[in-house]
């Protein structure tokens, strides 16, 4: 029974003592009066029952609390002074139960004041609004929406903060709705008692949208529960908000469909096969090459195997966690493959292994590249050491030909030394024009074309040959000699001739056969059915055609017979290069190059040249007359036989000669002597300064000094930038006799015009 209404009092009008035993008996709770020194006056049978005794005279803090000293929260000060009802709850730290107390003043019959409490146990109450209230504010800080609904009116008669802040709405505007007016689809009753029927039967979790106040949609996730109690049905709902779901759903369908596009356009062949080896995924490319195998194990599909391959890289990957590649071979279509495998783990959140991927790379191109790139490398090497061998060997040709040129002024034309003389001669000429060819070959040397009648060198090349070739090989020459003139480089022509004979000698030695070289003249008129069918233009050509009577070859090597590296000889015979070498020289000299060929009966090569109207000087070797003159020489040059042949040379010629093989002494007498010298002769590759470094010095102290440098080979200058420089003349080691005679009449004369 709730206590009876306190009457609120004000000071100058208290409450009498109350008729107490009225009192006790209208009220079911503790009763007490105390005086204003905290002593019990008075106490009612039922708080005699919880102290067990009458304790009228003792301290109302010590009966009631159990407290030695006056209650901290006592009102009694408060009560006597404002002389008014005061009403407060309280727990007793005695029992630890929560009372509701009223605290009244009263007037005794004499006159003094008195306090009278009633106490009203509360506490099964208070626990029970903690509990609610602690109920409701767990609901309140769930991050889920809570629907409480009518399950006969679809009416909404509880929601919690989340359903209001997610939907927008207030707790009163929403708890004026029905569950059909915030759903997306037009929901109608007769469709929701379906949906009670549903749940009355098993609970249900499912995905729908919801309508927001500002009418937007939201997607949510649906846990209902149904409800009897009291004789009436509910349906709790639990809403959860999973647009941030949808949104990492749609981003991974995103990055899935990336991933398989991705997949689907790479050239590489790729399959996922989880730890059972059974293959999950194929994209594209290992599909259209293998055939749809998804659902079947690896080592089956592929391997025709009952068991997994040995050493396959998966199985390494799965135990150590690690990628792996290695490269095997396959047969292919065209010939031997090389493909690149490479297998890695695939792991989840938790970095557990789960499946693997591997993928079959081709990469034969690249081993072709890499060979290719292996040749280039080759070359380089060789043409590094060209450059070695020419510096050295024309520092050597150098004398010869000198000395024998210098011997040749020196006799009559009838005495018998003269032929042995120009035989030496000759040779060393030879030997200069191999330098210059092993130069070409390696790219070391610029390509000068002059007028020439290509029979000469053809001849020339033909007979290099016969020595090389088996006897087996005939030989069958039909060389016009009056074909005409071409502009074209002797070595280039060298090369195309000893190339097409080369490939030709490859053709026919296991069985032999013939080789036939025949030159000609042909005109190429404007009608003619070849300057219709390629690059020719109508014009006169020489038609140089090499054939054997070989194997032949097929259509397809056929067509790729130009490519760079291409090449149908065994490892170490070739580099690929000579027939691409060939169609280069070709196509830049404006020709044209085709060719024939059948199994079994032979091939033939058809080369056509343009012809030029210039007939080429072919001057004598040595001149009857050489230009001289009495100026004074200074000759640098770290080869004492090359300096003591110059000496020799010019001092013949009349000048005054002055030779150090030393450039750092050279440079300190031209120094220290500024007007000694008329002309300076030097070599280029000589220790300490080189003779660029050396020519610069001097034309810093000496800018009116000229300059002759002669080189073996050099890649530091060549003869246009030796000019730019101020280099008078450039001459190539072996220098002839009447070429340094003329050079170094041309240097002197050019300073006398200049000053």
């Amino acid at each position: 029974m709730p206590p009876p209404p306190a009457p609120q009092t004000t000071t100058g009008s208290l409450q009498r003592a109350p008729d107490l035993d009225a009192l006790t008996l209208a009220f079911d709770g503790f009763i007490y009066i105390c005086s204003q020194d905290r002593r019990i006056q008075y106490m009612n049978d039922k708080l005699r029952e919880r102290t067990g005794y009458d304790a009228t005279g003792e301290f109302c803090y010590k009966i009631l609390h159990g407290l030695e000293e006056v209650c901290p929260y006592c009102n009694n000060d408060r009560l006597f002074r404002e002389q008014k009802t005061l009403r407060r709850q309280l727990k007793s730290p005695k029992d630890g139960r929560w009372y509701d107390v009223i605290n009244t003043p009263i007037r005794n019959d004499d006159g003094t004041l008195s306090k009278q409490s009633l106490l009203m146990d509360i506490t099964e109450s208070h626990l029970a609004k903690e509990e609610l209230s602690l109920f409701q504010t767990l609901i309140n800080q769930s991050n889920d929406a809570i629907f409480v609904i009518d399950a006969d009116t679809s009416a909404i008669i509880y929601v919690n903060d989340k359903a209001c802040s997610s939907l927008g709405y207030s707790a009163t505007e929403l708890l004026a709705l029905r569950v059909i007016d915030i759903s997306k689809y037009n929901v109608n009753m007769p469709s929701w008692h379906k949906h009670v029927d549903r749940v009355r039967k098993q609970s249900r979790l499912f995905e729908a949208e919801q309508i927001r106040k500002d009418g937007s949609l939201i997607p949510v996730e649906v846990n209902t529960s149904f409800v009897h109690r009291r004789e009436r049905n509910f349906i709790v709902s639990v809403v959860r908000d999973i647009s941030e779901r949808k949104t990492q759903s749609r981003a991974l369908l995103e990055e899935k469909n990336k991933l398989e596009s991705l997949f689907a356009t790479l050239s590489d062949g790729i399959t996922v096969q989880d730890s059972n080896f059974k293959v999950l995924y194929q994209n594209k490319v290992h599909t259209d090459k293998q055939g749809i195998h998804t659902g079947e194990y690896c080592y089956q599909a592929y391997q025709h195997r009952a068991t997994i391959c040995e050493g396959c890289l998966l199985v390494q990957s799965f135990a150590d966690g690690k990628v792996h590649r290695r490269e095997v071979t396959a047969p292919g279509e065209h010939g031997l493959i090389h493909l690149e495998v490479t297998s890695s783990p695939m792991k989840d959140a938790d970095g557990n292994i789960i499946a693997g991927i591997e993928s079959v790379r081709d990469i034969t191109a690249q081993k072709k590249l890499e060979e290719q790139l292996r040749q280039a490398q080759k070359m380089e090497a060789i043409g590094t050491l060209a450059g070695g061998i020419a510096h050295d060997f024309n520092n050597i040709l150098t004398p010869i030909l000198g000395y024998s040129e210098l011997a040749l002024t020196r006799v009559t034309p009838d005495n018998p030394l003269t032929s042995d003389l120009q035989q030496i001669t000759r040779a060393g000429l030879r030997a200069k024009d191999l330098i210059q060819q092993i130069l070409a070959f390696s790219r070391q040397t610029p390509q000068e074309r002059t007028p020439l009648r290509p029979h000469m060198v053809i001849k020339e090349a033909l007979k290099l040959l016969r020595a090389s070739l088996p006897t087996t090989i005939e030989i069958r020459e039909e060389i016009a000699t009056d074909c005409g003139t071409i502009l074209a480089d002797p070595t280039q022509l060298h090369q195309i001739i000893m190339n097409l004979c080369t490939n030709a000698y490859h053709a026919m030695r296991e069985s032999g056969g013939i080789l036939g070289v025949r030159l000609s003249q042909i005109s190429v008129g404007a009608e003619d059915y070849k300057a219709g069918n390629s690059e020719l233009t109508p014009g006169n050509y020489i038609q140089l055609d090499v054939s054997d009577t070989g194997y032949g070859m097929e259509r397809n090597t056929l067509e790729r017979i130009f490519e760079p590296y291409f090449t149908t000889k065994d490892k170490g015979e070739g580099t690929g290069l000579g027939l691409s070498m060939v169609h280069g020289i070709v196509k830049s000299y404006q020709g044209q190059i085709t060719v024939n060929s059948e199994l079994g009966k032979g091939t033939s090569f058809h080369i056509y040249l343009p012809l030029i109207a210039e007939t080429p000087n072919l001057g004598k070797s040595v001149l009857t007359s050489l230009p001289t003159g009495t100026e004074r020489l200074l000759v640098v040059d770290d080869e004492e036989a090359i300096t003591t042949m110059l000496k020799t040379i010019l001092t013949y010629l009349g000048y005054q000669i002055t030779v150090i093989n030393n450039s750092q002494e050279a440079l300190a007498l031209l120094t220290n002597t500024l007007s000694a010298f008329d002309l300076l002769i030097t070599d280029m590759t000589m220790p300490h300064l080189n003779g660029l470094e050396l020519t610069t010095k001097t034309l810093a102290i000496r800018p009116d000094m000229p300059v002759i440098l002669c080189t073996g080979f050099s890649e530091l200058i060549n003869k246009e930038q030796a000019h730019a420089l101020g280099i008078q003349s450039y001459l190539t080691k072996p220098v002839a006799m009447h070429e340094l005679a003329l050079a170094v009449r041309e240097a002197l004369d050019a300073k006398k015009e200049r000053f």
